[in-house]
């Protein structure tokens, strides 16, 4: 097989025309000579070049189209993975506005509540000077009485009195 190598090398070479594609030329010596085995081998070693070429042709294209198979499905877990995100992005904004509301509306309770209770602490205070006046009159109210009090029996204890020194004869 070397020999028939080193025949190649030696009887084949390359057009180094302008023609940019490889195109084997064979040498003058190759073209005459008229050894039928050396020709043989030759195909023989041609066609084995082209199989290896062809193997490795579709081991290329096997190897890239799972290469593109798999950077397909990466890019479709990768776009399941942004719609996924983006989803829970959609989902915490909504739960956000959703929280913006119910801060906005419990703001507006508590404002409702301050009033409520500042109203409200405005007439316990006005509920409790009342009743201060009320129980100062009631005491004052209760003084007179006991001073009327005092006075009816005062009196009438002291007209008791001149009742009973009064001589019975009058």
């Amino acid at each position: 097989m070397n020999w028939v190598r080193e025949q190649m090398r030696d009887n084949v070479g390359y057009s180094t025309s302008g023609d940019s594609s490889p195109v084997l030329k064979f040498t003058s010596d190759a073209a005459r000579s008229n050894d039928a085995s050396v020709a043989l081998s030759l195909v023989t070693e041609a066609a084995e070049v082209i199989r290896g070429i062809e193997r490795r042709a579709l081991e290329s294209e096997a190897f890239a189209k799972n290469l593109a198979e798999s950077a397909v499905e990466k890019l479709r877990l990768a776009d399941s993975r942004i719609q996924s995100a983006e989803e829970g992005r959609r989902n915490a904004e909504q739960g956000l506005v959703r929280l913006r509301t119910r801060l906005q509306e419990a703001e507006k309770e508590l404002m409702q509540t301050k009033s409520s209770l500042a109203a409200a602490s405005a007439q316990l205070e006005n509920a409790e000077q009342r009743m201060k006046s009320a129980e100062l009159r009631a005491t004052n109210a209760e003084k007179a009485v006991k001073e009327v009090e005092y006075a009816i029996r005062t009196q009438l204890i002291g007209y008791t009195r001149e009742l009973t020194k009064r001589p019975a004869a009058a």
